[in-house]
C-alpha cells in the first residue's frame, strides 16, 4: 500500500451520514451517528458516489492479496468497527444506520430519493427485497451480470450501489466437487472484482467518488490458514476504501 494511504478507525454506522453529507444532503437530526469528519474534509465537490460492496473482503484480504487497482489508487481506508461484520448485519447498518429496522423511518436510499437524489441498487433479488425499501433496484443473479448492469448505472445516479457476493454459491459448489480451497477462491474473486471496478473507474465521470466496502461474507468460514496468517485473519475487520475520480 502506498505510504500516503490514510487509515482511519470509525464505526460502520457512521457511513450513512457520511455518504449523505458528501452528496450535500443533511442527515436527519439525532437519528444517525455523526459523519466521519476527516472524510468530509477530503471530499468536497463530489457529484456522485459509486459503492461496491464485496463479500469476504476485509483488512486481511486487502493486505494479504493486494488487489492491484484498489491498493494503488486508494486515498483513505476506514477500519470499520461493528459488532456484526457479516453481510446482512453490514447491509442493515448501511441502509438503516444501525441494527433497528428503519428507526424513526430512516432508510438511506429512500432518504436520498426524498431529498431529490437518485439511487440504484444492483444485487441478488432476496437482498434487494429486504433492503431496497421500494427504491430503484435491479435484481441480478451473478456478479458478472451485476457488473454489466453497473456500467449503465454509475453515471446516471447520484448513488449507485453494486453488491458482489459470488463467493457463497461458488464455495458451496466447489465443496460438493471437492475442488479448490476457499482461500484460492476468495483470492481469485477479489482479483476479478478488482479488474471490474477498475473498468468502472475508467468510465466514471469526473467529480465521482468510489467507495469499496468489504465485509466478512454471509457466515463465519473455517479457512485453512495456519500460524501467524490465521491469527492475522482472525483479527481482520471490515473496511471501506475511498477513491476519487
Amino acid at each position: 500500500m502506498s505510504s500516503e494511504l490514510q487509515t482511519l478507525k470509525c464505526y460502520m454506522n457512521q457511513l450513512p451520514a457520511t455518504i449523505l453529507k458528501i452528496l450535500k444532503v443533511d442527515p436527519p437530526q439525532k437519528i444517525l451517528p455523526n459523519p466521519i469528519q476527516d472524510v468530509l474534509d477530503l471530499y468536497g465537490n463530489i457529484e456522485r458516489i459509486s459503492i461496491n460492496l464485496i463479500d469476504n473482503m476485509g483488512l486481511f484480504e486487502i493486505t494479504y492479496m493486494k488487489p492491484q487497482f484498489m491498493i494503488s489508487n486508494s486515498e483513505v481506508m476506514l477500519l470499520l468497527s461493528t459488532r456484526n461484520p457479516y453481510t446482512l448485519g453490514v447491509l442493515h447498518q448501511l441502509i438503516y444506520g444501525g441494527f433497528d429496522v428503519e428507526p424513526n423511518g430512516f432508510h438511506l436510499l429512500k432518504y436520498l430519493n426524498d431529498n431529490e437524489k437518485s439511487s440504484c441498487f444492483i444485487g441478488r433479488k432476496k437482498d434487494l427485497e429486504r433492503y431496497d425499501g421500494g427504491t430503484k433496484s435491479i435484481p441480478k443473479d451473478s456478479d458478472m451480470s451485476t457488473w454489466v448492469e453497473s456500467a449503465k448505472a454509475i453515471n446516471n445516479h447520484d448513488l449507485s450501489w453494486m453488491h458482489y457476493l459470488d463467493f457463497e454459491n461458488l464455495h458451496k459448489q466447489q465443496q460438493q466437487l471437492k475442488q479448490r480451497t476457499p482461500e484460492d477462491l476468495i483470492e481469485k474473486l477479489i482479483n476479478r472484482t478488482d479488474k471490474w471496478i477498475l473498468s468502472n473507474y475508467k468510465q466514471l465521470r469526473k467529480n465521482s467518488l468510489m467507495i469499496i466496502i468489504g465485509d466478512h461474507g454471509r457466515s463465519k468460514l473455517n479457512l485453512e490458514y495456519s500460524g501467524k496468517i490465521a491469527q492475522w485473519r482472525e483479527a481482520s475487520v471490515p473496511i471501506a476504501i475511498f477513491i476519487r475520480k
